[in-house]
């Protein structure tokens, strides 16, 4: 089975997760459910000066993988920067946020449960 990037619809999210600005989703419904762990498999877009909003995972675990752009990550309250092939893993009970930093940030968010 294959999905083509450009026939998903995605979903506009006005100040994520309490954060700021505007995020795209572009969901990979296919990867929904793989051994019945995976909860989403997204592509992910903030615009220039947006953020998903610091937040926890209590029943599952978020990996983020940037393919375009800069970004600062809040990692349990730590911020760093993080660009294009870096990976990040919010394991269950941690908490993170993710901010673009001069111009867009896309990456790739995965939700395991």
């Amino acid at each position: 089975m294959i999905t083509k990037f450009e026939l998903i619809n995605p979903m506009e999210t006005i100040a994520p997760r309490n954060g700021k600005g505007v995020s795209y989703n572009f969901p990979y419904e296919i990867l929904k459910g793989l051994s019945g762990t995976v909860k989403a498999f997204n592509h992910m877009r903030l615009d220039e000066n947006s953020a998903i909003g610091y937040h926890q995972h209590i029943d599952d675990l978020e990996i983020y993988i940037i393919t375009e752009g800069t970004g600062i990550y809040n990692d349990n309250g730590k911020e760093v920067e993080v660009t294009v092939n870096d990976v990040m893993l919010c394991n269950k009970g941690e908490y993170h946020g993710i901010a673009s930093k001069n111009g867009k940030l896309d990456f790739i968010a995965v939700i395991i449960g």
